[in-house]
């Protein structure tokens, strides 16, 4: 296995070819994906239920989304009918196939389990029937919806915990407990109180707790696009976006991480979660990573950093772009554009340090004669990124996200058609179908148990609070706000999925940051990338040690070599602060957009530097300040602040290509 690091002043290593010697890496075929993932195994937070439960979940799971999709195609619903029917649906799931310890995974369903699946979906049907006779009744409840209301939350918040973990379930405690003991606390925290009906019936019957915004979009956005992606998985796409990765990068110095890098990227922005996407393409890239010489450790990081990214890369964003445009109040594709170009600068900086790692310790890429062909993997799988073409296409002529995804997923159906290994029968429709409903869940379940937070949010004007603090202790300064914006947003982060991160980022830090005059995009997206970034920032990088697990790597080593390959999106955001036009880029002017974007490349060269600390050669301190200095200057308002910028870039490249050892010769 390869050095993690070469002799300073050294000559570079000699390429690395021997592990080709390997009986399962050499020869003359493609290298078998499926083969080498069979091997890696890792274990998910669900059971697998046997026996008379897995007709139960397929059917359940399947008239779930044969509902979804004729309520998205052909009769939308009243908010309070949508969502209570998905969030019962998806608490009926959520208790049989995720147990309520881990030593239940092994274990199927208990009695327990079956009785709260079943008392949960009715208690959220329930709202959904007596809607009519609530809405005639002015939004009243009687004793009954209390009692209902009452069984429903805690139920609700056992599911959040079953699926979240107790990070969330304590930080809606706080909040919930927070109305309640508003009278005796000290002046800048106090209100008046809530009685305990106000408060069920703000949660439980209403649009402003846990059937709020959060859910609302779970119930028709992220179902949508989840199923969409099952519906590309059974077809091959992922399997295309593997091939064409490998045709494209398999080949270069490093070559199964930066396959990971394109790879992870494809499947992460059409994924709900980080960690879900490691443990799909990680369980090839990751074993790839290994036997050509990366340490477990760093290949376990370089799939997590590669899988993050892909919440932060339109158009799906892992869903959370709709709950962001559904939040600013501005169409789907404005959000999507402006996120495209930090998306883009965040994959370079990952690539980049990949690149320079792969040099640094003299590696090869995988022979050419086991990496597929361009031209044939086109000719052979090309047409499954049609749907993919169309839902791009879709948004930008206008129609709703919602009705491009139903639209999608029928293109999907109709495009494997083309050729039979890609076909898609009875079978593969009814997987994809189920699958759509398993994927849902935790997300459902976390925008559910969010909704608690996001209700007392509303309920009390804590938002106000929190945002005016920020501003106080900043003393109105954007530097420090953004600081303090940054930290709060990882810290009220830690173990949550990505649509959860941004929902009670956008309720609580974002409006502080607007109130500053950041644009509201750029400040959505501020917060939204350092709420993201949790997922490889230790202690709870759920994206590096799901990677760390398929690697058998040290999962705290592994979490802080991802936070150091990944410092691009914690970076990054403060270059779109100071330069919005990397965001705003179709309102700039085209010269502050040219000059966003050198500032950006600049900062992305001198991040990959310093995060190898290698160039041609392992860096010397003082190249490291210049570079350092450099992405600070990169972050300045001021043009002339960028021109420094390029200018120690440049010269330190320049140097370190003078400076750059000599290869060694053949004897």
């Amino acid at each position: 296995m390869a050095n993690d690091q070469a002799p300073r002043g050294t000559a570079r290593p000699q390429r690395r070819s021997a592990e080709w010697s390997r009986p399962d890496l050499a020869g003359e075929g493609e290298i078998d994906v499926n083969a080498i993932s069979a091997k890696a195994e890792i274990r998910g937070e669900t059971r697998n239920p046997a026996g008379t439960w897995v007709p139960i979940i397929r059917v359940v799971g399947i008239a779930s989304s044969l509902f979804h999709f004729y309520t998205a195609g052909y009769r939308p619903l009243p908010a309070l009918e949508q969502r209570p029917i998905h969030l019962a649906v998806m608490l009926f799931l959520c208790f049989l196939l995720y147990p309520a310890t881990s030593c239940g995974k092994d274990r199927q369903p208990s009695a327990l389990d079956v009785v709260l699946a079943v008392v949960g979906a009715a208690t959220s049907v329930y709202l959904a029937v007596i809607y009519e006779d609530f809405v005639l009744r002015g939004g009243m409840p009687t004793q009954t919806d209390i009692i209902v209301g009452t069984l429903f939350c805690i139920i609700v918040a056992e599911a959040a915990r079953r699926t979240m973990g107790m990070f969330l379930l304590v930080l809606a405690a706080i909040f919930i407990g927070y109305l309640f003991v508003g009278p005796w606390l000290p002046d800048i925290l106090a209100h008046g109180g809530f009685g305990f009906r106000r408060v069920i019936r703000h949660m439980y019957m209403s649009t402003e707790g846990v059937y709020g915004i959060a859910l609302g979009v779970s119930a028709t956005y992220v179902y949508l696009f989840i199923l969409f992606g099952a519906f590309l998985q059974q077809s091959g796409t992922t399997s295309f976006f593997t091939n064409i990765a490998f045709a494209a990068a398999g080949h270069s110095p490093g070559g199964p991480a930066k396959v990971g890098v394109i790879a992870s990227a494809l499947m992460g922005t059409i994924q709900g979660s980080s960690a879900a996407n490691v443990a799909s393409t990680g369980v090839f890239t990751i074993p790839l990573m290994m036997r050509l010489g990366f340490r477990g450790y760093y290949a376990a990081a370089v799939e997590a950093v590669a899988s993050c990214g892909g919440q932060f890369l339109p158009p799906v964003m892992g869903a959370s772009a709709f709950i962001m445009a559904e939040y600013l109040q501005m169409p789907y594709a404005q959000v999507a554009a402006g996120a495209m170009l930090p998306a883009i600068l965040y994959y370079a900086a990952v690539y980049l340090q990949v690149h320079l790692r792969a040099v640094k310790v003299g590696m090869e890429g995988l022979p050419r004669n086991r990496l597929p062909k361009v031209k044939r993997v086109l000719l052979r799988q090309g047409h499954l990124v049609i749907p993919i073409f169309v839902l791009i296409g879709m948004l930008i002529m206008g129609f709703t996200a919602l009705f491009a995804a139903f639209f999608s997923i029928l293109t999907v159906i109709a495009v494997s058609a083309f050729r039979r290994e890609t076909r898609m029968n009875l079978g593969k429709i009814l997987a994809a179908l189920e699958a759509g409903a398993r994927n849902t869940v935790s997300t459902a379940i976390a925008c559910a148990g969010v909704g608690f937070i996001v209700g007392s949010v509303g309920l009390s004007g804590i938002g106000l609070l929190f945002t005016q603090s920020i501003i106080g202790l900043a003393q109105g300064e954007l530097l420090p706000a953004i600081l303090l914006a940054a930290g709060c947003s990882l810290f009220l982060s830690f173990g949550l999925p990505t649509t959860s991160v941004y929902i009670i980022t956008a309720t609580l830090v974002a409006p502080s940051l607007a109130q500053l005059g950041v644009p509201p995009l750029v400040a959505h997206l501020f917060c939204y990338y350092w709420g993201g970034v949790s997922a490889i920032t230790p202690p709870v990088a759920l994206a590096a040690y799901v990677g760390a697990g398929i690697a058998g790597a040290p999962v705290m080593k592994t979490g802080f070599t991802a936070m150091r390959l990944g410092m691009a999106a914690y970076l990054v955001p403060f270059i779109y602060v100071y330069w919005p036009a990397l965001v705003m880029w179709h309102e700039a002017p085209l010269h502050r957009v040219v000059l966003a974007l050198i500032g950006g490349a600049v900062g992305v060269f001198c991040m990959g530097a310093i995060g190898e600390r290698y160039i041609t050669r392992e860096l010397p301190w003082t190249q490291m300040a210049l570079l350092a200095i450099a992405i600070v200057a990169v972050m300045h308002p001021a043009a002339i602040a960028n021109v420094l910028a390029v200018a120690i870039a440049l010269g330190v490249g320049a140097w370190e290509w003078r400076a750059r050892p000599s290869p060694v010769k053949a004897s």
